[in-house]
């Protein structure tokens, strides 16, 4: 099976190709700029390293979100206008999902740093290991302030840097921590991408569609102000 996967919810960014049991891999530059601008050229350079064409793919994958507005957005646009023009159908990922699939087999809480003094997370059963590992999505993913948070039952395993962001200090003792600063990468995005395919969950370019969870991108100068005097 060849893929190529792109992951722009956060500031990490990157791309990656699998090629069969084979995965190339390609990570922005800090210091070249918006991570995002840089995913046309990323991929360029991924396919041509491995000597690959789009129209020899078998799919796109792309991560739909949560996360950066930006970012989303372009993934999904190029996403898109690559599949369009190579004939292939598209993955999109939840970020938190690809998160959870790093995970120990248990109940994870994945969680993103979403900015703005909240937290993106999720609930996942993250199951099996190796190829079979599998991250079931037990609900919607939320936003909201670590200081409202409270930890759903039954989690054994939290990873994410929603972490680091406040949500661990609002973590039992008796989860463990894994990665409080783990983002999803681009690489392990193509085990939950199979699954996927292989169940038929492949859609046309035209039905992709960012993952936003929130409409509201920036605080107001009242906002940031009464933030401040809060802390």
């Amino acid at each position: 099976m060849r893929l190529l996967a792109l992951e722009t919810a956060t500031a990490d960014c990157s791309v990656a190709l699998a090629l069969g049991s084979q995965i190339l891999q390609a990570g922005a530059v800090p210091t070249a700029g918006k991570p995002s601008e840089q995913l046309p050229g990323l991929v360029r350079r991924v396919l041509a390293e491995s000597g690959t064409a789009l129209s020899q793919l078998d799919a796109i994958v792309f991560d739909c979100g949560p996360g950066a507005f930006t970012g989303i957005r372009v993934g999904c646009g190029l996403a898109q206008g690559m599949a369009l023009g190579a004939d292939l159908p598209l993955i999109g990922l939840c970020s938190l999902r690809v998160l959870a699939m790093r995970a120990a087999p248990g109940r994870v809480l994945a969680t993103l740093d979403a900015r703005m003094g909240e937290v993106y997370w999720a609930v996942f059963d993250r199951e099996g290991e190796g190829d079979a590992a599998v991250a079931q999505q037990l609900a919607e993913p939320q936003v909201g302030a670590p200081a409202s948070w409270r930890c759903p039952q039954g989690i054994s395993v939290a990873i994410g840097d929603g972490l680091s962001a406040g949500l661990a200090t609002r973590l039992p003792r008796r989860i463990e921590m894994c990665g409080v600063d783990a983002r999803p990468r681009a690489a392990d995005m193509f085990l939950p991408a199979l699954a996927d395919l292989g169940a038929g969950l492949g859609i046309p370019p035209d039905s992709a569609r960012p993952l936003y969870i929130r409409d509201k991108v920036a605080l107001t100068t009242a906002e940031q102000a009464a933030r401040r005097v809060l802390r």
